[in-house]
Formats: structure tokens, sequence, C-alpha cells
């Protein structure tokens, strides 16, 4: 990699040599010819491209995959069984080797299973705590070993506005998490979609989410 930048510099310097020789005319018999340092120093300098920011790279070991086999309930005849169905949601671990998720994520659950990046193995997990209300669910991991090496985020204040921020999960279900990065554009409280009663503060962010 170093061979081919320093070799992509070496052309470009090469090239502004080219380019101010062919501006410069032919010097007069009896003129000292301009030196090769001078007039390569006059050459514009090109600044490479900047490294876009990685918001989520920090917090990529404290991203969990949870997949979920839930019964929806048939309220209209409560005796039957429902209909099973299965589904993909994200989460992340909290202090008290925790994972926090949505509410919606694990909701008639009858079976759970976290997997974290680079591990191919499936952890059996249940529901700690679960509040509809505000669309939050605390999971726990019988297997202590499934938080080894991974990271505990804590909470912060509000973000402000126009800073970077990224949004991390399963909109369209898939193997590998869906990452995608945009700016924070308002702050307000908002109905919430999983319970369509309450309003809670909520974050917008110009992040692209397919569905």
């Amino acid at each position: 990699m170093r061979r081919c930048i320093f070799f992509f510099s070496t052309l470009l310097c090469l090239g502004g040599e080219l380019r101010a020789q062919q501006k410069n005319p032919p010097s007069p018999p009896g003129q000292a010819k301009p030196s090769t340092a001078a007039t390569a120093a006059a050459a514009p300098i090109v600044a490479p491209p900047a490294v876009p920011a990685r918001p989520n790279g920090k917090i990529q070991n404290s991203l969990v995959r949870i997949t979920a086999t839930d019964v929806e309930p048939d309220y209209r005849a409560p005796w039957n069984s429902g209909a099973i169905g299965r589904g993909v949601g994200a989460g992340f671990v909290i202090d008290g080797q925790r994972i926090l998720t949505n509410a919606h994520v694990v909701s008639n659950a009858r079976y759970l299973t976290v997997e974290r990046d680079g591990d191919p193995n499936k952890y059996t997990a249940t529901v700690l705590f679960i509040a509809h209300d505000c669309d939050l669910a605390l999971l726990q991991v019988a297997d202590s070993t499934f938080f080894k090496n991974m990271t505990a985020l804590s909470f912060g204040g509000i973000p402000a506005l126009e800073s970077t921020g990224s949004a991390s999960g399963y909109p369209i279900a898939g193997e590998r998490m869906s990452v995608t990065t945009g700016i924070v554009s308002r702050a307000d409280f908002q109905l919430d979609t999983h319970s369509s009663i309450y309003s809670h503060l909520a974050i917008q962010i110009s992040a692209q989410s397919n569905r």
C-alpha cells in the first residue's frame, strides 16, 4: 500500500514539473536555466482526499444481532395458538452484562438467540424487562462468555443539532448489520410507533433506512 501511495505522489510531482516546463519559454543563450528544484517547488501540491468519519467504529464490538422466534396471538380467537414468525433486530451491551434493544424486536418472543461480531456461535437469551410504552427491553444471556472482550456502552446526553450520528440495525433483515451515517436534524417529542399511545423524546437523523 505504501508503495502505491508513493508511486502516485511521484507521478503528481513529475506531472507538475512537466507542466511547469511546458509553460516556461526556453532560456535565451547565456541565461541560466531554472533549476529543477525551483520548478518543482512552483508546482501545485495536491492534498489527499479526507478520510470520512466513522462514528460507529468505536462501538462495533458492542453491537449484537438478535433473532426472535415469536408467536403472534389471535385476539379474535385467543384459543388458537397463533402464527409463528421469525424476526431479526439489533441491540447493544450495557453495564451489568445486559443487552438493550427495542420492545418490538422481542415482543411475543418464544425463543431468543444473540450473536456478536466475529463469533459464529448463537447464545440463548431471555427477556429481563420489557416496556412497551417506550419500546425498550432488556435481555440477559446465561453464558457469561458471550460478553468477553465486549464493551458496555454508557448513556450520554441529547446530541446537538447538526452533529454526526449513525444508525445500526437490520431494516430488511439480512445476515450483516446495516450501518448508515447522517446528521441530527431535530429533537422533539413524537408518538411512539410501537404502542401508539405515549409520546417520547425522539431524535431525527438524516440517515437512510430501507424497509
